[in-house]
């Protein structure tokens, strides 16, 4: 018989469907085959980037065109729009920080926009702090006995040799 049918399940492809016509397959045997396969495939993918350069060049001058082109009302515009938000940050800033001391919790700890909302997350923190704890109270504190007397047979010694300690 003269035709030649592939016999591989579907989804899979055979050696000879994988090769351009009249090209069989040719192992690699040699490190100078693979530097030279591999030399013409980075070869390849280099030339499908060659023009990045220039492609990024032209979009460099095309942004200078569009900030060149726009109108001085334009760019106050976008000016002023820039001083707003830099405005209302800097007030909020303030506002947590004057919310923060009149409280008395830390200002990073502190959220919202408003007034309200600041001072609204201040109270939650001071009631999730509860009351201000103390260190704990030792009853005797600071105060050491003149004398140890544990052992009235220690206290003896002590007066016939004469010493304190």
């Amino acid at each position: 018989m003269g035709d030649t049918t592939n016999t591989a399940p579907a989804g899979e492809t055979t050696e000879t469907q994988m090769q351009p016509e009249g090209k069989q397959f040719e192992p690699i045997t040699s490190q100078e085959d693979l530097d030279r396969v591999l030399g013409q495939r980075l070869a390849r993918e280099k030339a499908r980037y060659a023009d990045y350069d220039a492609l990024k060049a032209k979009a460099e001058q095309l942004t200078q065109l569009e900030n060149a082109n726009k109108t001085e009302l334009q760019k106050a515009t976008e000016r002023a729009e820039q001083l707003a938000k830099e405005n209302a940050r800097l007030e909020a800033t303030a506002l947590r920080a004057s919310v923060a001391a009149a409280k008395g919790v830390p200002e990073n700890l502190l959220s919202g926009g408003t007034r309200e909302e600041i001072e609204a997350a201040a109270d939650a923190l001071l009631a999730f702090r509860g009351t201000k704890q103390t260190a704990p109270v030792v009853p005797a504190q600071g105060k050491t006995p003149s004398k140890i007397t544990d052992d009235p047979r220690k206290e003896w010694l002590r007066g016939v040799l004469g010493t304190n300690s």
